[in-house]
């Protein structure tokens, strides 16, 4: 090969090589740039990044109308949350062997103090559900009843039939006994609320959201208010009750004068010897009673 010839040869491998070389950059450079933009694309849309609800949603669409699970934690539990309760409560939900023991229609200055006097002795504590107007004329037997650690109840003012009250006449009777409780009961303003005769109107439910109460009927009904007899009084609670019952009984009666009569509709002495009856037996087959929590 003559010199012209090696040098044309030397400068044509020369070209090539360098062709080959830029290509390989080129394509090198693609790939980097490639890469660039997947890892920035999020950058160029930062919706899901600013907003987390909206990318909460994606994979859990919500139902229409349905508030975000941040919502509630907006509102303090403690306040009333103004949803009208769906029912009342029938049981109470604690232990496998746990009752609630409830006295309605007091406070009386005669059987409430018998009716505590017992639930020291067998050591239970209760819930008692007021009447506005007993409270007016007894403010101390609502006291003795709140120093024996028991919980307190609203029974309305009068203990009408609700179902023939107005709205007003229904928040008139819920919020005067509410208040009075309070101020004759060291300042507990009670969170339950039971209609007379286990009655509740719509009007009282939808008082109950709105006032912060809890709607509480009960399970175990001896019917002791009609008098039957003590032993009728004790075969129905002892007959019925199952953990989580919640039993009604009655201390007391809408009194017209300062004390109930004996022998008359305001007579609860077989309620109080019942009392003593049956806690004992039921203490002793395992049931423990717990007072309805003002706070669940």
């Amino acid at each position: 090969m003559t010199d012209r010839q090696c040098e044309l040869s030397r400068r044509l491998l020369l070209t090539a090589g360098g062709m080959t070389l830029f290509s390989a950059c080129g394509t090198v450079g693609s790939e980097s740039g490639t890469a660039k933009n997947t890892a920035t694309a999020p950058e160029s849309n930062p919706a899901p990044a600013s907003s987390p609800a909206s990318s909460s949603a994606a994979p859990t669409p919500q139902p229409a109308g349905t508030p975000t699970p941040a919502a509630p934690s907006t509102a303090p539990s403690a306040k009333p949350s103004g949803k009208t309760p769906a029912e009342p409560e029938y049981y109470v939900h604690g232990g496998p062997m746990e009752l609630a023991l409830t006295l309605d229609d007091g406070p009386s200055p005669v059987y409430t103090p018998q009716v505590l006097a017992i639930l020291r002795r067998h050591g239970v504590t209760a819930t008692f559900f007021l009447i506005g107007a007993n409270v007016e004329k007894f403010p101390d037997i609502v006291r003795q009843i709140v120093d024996d650690g028991h919980h307190l109840g609203n029974h309305t003012w009068s203990h009408p039939d609700l179902g023939t009250l107005s709205a007003g006449q229904t928040r008139d009777e819920m919020e005067r006994t509410s208040d009075i409780i309070a101020r004759s009961g060291r300042g507990q303003r009670p969170t339950l609320f039971r209609a007379p005769g286990g009655f509740f109107t719509h009007a009282s439910m939808a008082l109950c959201g709105e006032l912060g109460l809890r709607p509480v009927s009960w399970s175990v009904d001896p019917r002791d208010w009609s008098r039957p007899g003590t032993q009728k009084i004790v075969d129905e609670v002892l007959g019925h009750a199952r953990a989580g019952s919640i039993i009604l009984d009655h201390d007391g009666s809408l009194l017209k004068g300062t004390a109930p009569v004996p022998g008359s509709p305001e007579d609860r002495s077989q309620t109080v010897a019942a009392l003593d009856t049956y806690l004992p037996r039921l203490i002793g087959d395992g049931y423990r009673f717990t007072a309805l929590d003002p706070a669940a």
